[in-house]
């Protein structure tokens, strides 16, 4: 039976830092807070044989300091996950956590319960787990953020370390092994595990945990002079709003109401987006998110869900992925964000400000599997690549429209969201998992 009791768990926790004077500060840290260290288990459903278990993992002694993780499995009794050599880490980017990023068919009525990268992978012998950094579980009733004030890159990236820590772990007693795991990393999360892997690259090799990375749609680095300057503008922009006392970002709030307006009247006139109807203002969010980005977006035309527009260039519907599940998508936002770790992840690529969680790219020698979206930041996404020290590199970037079409090509969300992303991207990350 699936279970994990609070002294492995706080094994697990000090064992997974990243370094023993990290493992020692956490583990006093831990030691003052008086909130349950591990959170009851929940299990649910999701098809006949595919079980998701999930539950919080307290990280630090302040009341938001807990991170949650997921598990989704094939089970081959109630209760019983499979044993399987093969497993997978997800770690979601800006915005979404675990469930909305990875899971929107689950809770969508728009999409079947399969429709999952995690479902997908699970029905083929994969064990599949993910976290939801700590930012995603603050409350949107929460008004006092000066608690996110040094909640930046490193510290969702030891987060993420102890998240794969528990994985490994609870592999072990369930019986199948307690051997590395590949992590793939979306968007933040790409970044987010380069950084992981910046810091694990310098640990001894008994010491290490993931044995592969799939860093999707994203990059920490680029040779393109323009994204350069525009990601140093976006730190400069954020970095005043936190002198300012803004330590979170509301952006998520936002997309949530626009999805949730979109869902229950979609008609009406939106608040806001003036000039739009409530279904055209979360279409934009999703076929033309580089119009709400202030002219310092990442990639050309980035958007999240490939669509198409009227004659007055007004979103009017999407190309490859369902709408309704898009709005579902978008109302699972969490409320906020922490600018530092905005701040930070636009620094890396600026150059200007040294960051200590890139120091180490050229010491990264596992597997690489790079994936990307042509309407997201496709081929932009390859140059991180090559600043590494692996020899084992591989890259797929959907393009479903011609160059001069970008506007329109397959989005970044819709390497989980689209219809036929289990043949365009699922299975080749499968196929790749295989090989490694």
């Amino acid at each position: 039976m699936f279970q994990l009791k609070k002294t492995t768990a706080l094994l697990i926790l000090t064992t997974a830092l990243a370094g023993p004077s990290l493992a020692a500060a956490q583990t006093a840290e831990l030691g003052a807070a008086s909130a349950p260290l591990v959170s009851a288990i929940a299990r649910r459903m999701l098809t006949a044989d595919v079980a998701e278990y999930s539950f919080k993992v307290r990280v630090g002694s302040g009341p938001y300091d807990v991170i949650g993780i997921h598990r989704v499995v094939k089970e081959t009794a109630p209760n019983v996950p499979a044993r399987t050599s093969k497993a997978l880490f997800l770690a979601h980017g800006d915005i979404w956590g675990f469930r909305p990023a990875f899971l929107t068919a689950v809770d969508s009525p728009a999409l079947p319960n399969d429709q999952a990268l995690p479902v997908f992978l699970a029905k083929n012998g994969v064990d599949v787990w993910g976290i939801d950094f700590r930012w995603t579980l603050v409350p949107a009733t929460v008004t006092d953020f000066s608690f996110m004030e040094d909640w930046g890159i490193e510290q969702d990236a030891r987060d993420l370390g102890v998240a794969i820590g528990v994985a490994r772990v609870t592999r072990a007693l369930t019986g199948s092994g307690f051997g590395k795991i590949h992590l793939l990393g979306w968007s933040r999360g790409g970044q987010i595990g380069y950084a992981y892997l910046n810091g694990e690259s310098q640990l001894p090799a008994r010491l290490r945990q993931v044995k592969g990375f799939i860093p999707a749609d994203i990059y920490l680095k680029t040779d393109v002079a323009q994204f350069q300057t525009l990601a140093c503008l976006r730190q400069q922009a954020t970095e005043a709003a936190i002198a300012g006392g803004a330590f979170a970002s509301p952006v998520g709030g936002l997309i949530s109401a626009i999805g949730n307006d979109a869902i229950a009247d979609p008609n009406g006139a939106s608040a806001n987006v003036p000039g739009l109807t409530k279904r055209q203002a979360a279409l934009l969010v999703g076929e033309a998110t580089f119009q709400l980005q202030g002219g310092a977006e990442p990639a050309p035309f980035y958007h999240f869900t490939g669509g198409t527009f009227d004659a007055n260039g007004l979103p009017n519907g999407l190309t490859y992925s369902n709408e309704n599940a898009l709005f579902d998508f978008e109302a699972a936002a969490s409320p906020f964000q922490p600018n530092l770790e905005l701040a930070e992840a636009d620094a890396a690529t600026c150059e200007q400000t040294d960051v200590p969680f890139d120091d180490h790219l050229g010491d990264i020698k596992v597997p690489i599997f790079y994936v990307g979206a042509g309407g997201g930041f496709g081929e932009l996404g390859i140059y991180t690549t090559t600043l590494l020290g692996s020899t084992d590199v591989t890259t797929l970037v959907v393009n479903l429209t011609p160059p001069a079409a970008r506007i329109a090509d397959f989005g970044h969300a819709d390497l989980f969201l689209a219809n036929n992303a289990d043949t365009l991207v699922w299975q080749p990350i499968l196929n790749w998992l295989l090989a490694h």
